[in-house]
């Protein structure tokens, strides 16, 4: 059979470090910290840095593996978003060539034959107006013929 016997530790006897009883203080050993600071005529300016800087030393808050998915996210969006770029500048500038190679002979062409139009319109006028003032003189020269 198996007897048990409780061994004492002798560390858990002895007296742990700790507070010390408040009248074994002397006055001495405390400082006025204020009577220190009122003879510093230097204002506490904060170290200079940027934003980056301080999103940058927040990359220990996340954990590496959701670094690594952000990380990989953005570049990846980055580089969609540089490719969109890149394609739709070069459709961009092929459509709007095209469009002025197109369309500007297309609108020369259109004022010329409004102009065209016009000068047809002001050339009937002018026949009407010359039959109103001297009525048959047209109807004469090509009956005697």
């Amino acid at each position: 059979m198996v007897q048990l016997e409780e061994v004492e530790d002798q560390e858990l006897d002895q007296a742990q470090p700790g507070p010390i009883d408040e009248t074994a203080y002397d006055s001495a050993d405390f400082t006025d910290t204020e009577s220190e600071l009122s003879d510093d005529d230097e204002i506490f300016t904060a170290p200079q840095e940027s934003i980056a800087d301080r999103i940058y030393a927040l990359k220990d808050i996340l954990p590496p593996r959701t670094r690594r998915y952000l990380t990989s996210t953005l570049s990846s969006t980055s580089a969609v978003l540089k490719k969109g770029a890149w394609y739709g500048g070069k459709g961009l500038w092929t459509l709007s060539t095209g469009a002025l190679m197109l369309m500007v002979p297309f609108a020369i062409a259109l004022v010329e034959e409004q102009a065209f139009v016009e000068q047809e319109k002001e050339m009937k006028a002018r026949e009407g107006a010359g039959e109103i003032l001297t009525p048959g003189v047209g109807t004469e020269i090509g009956k005697g013929l």
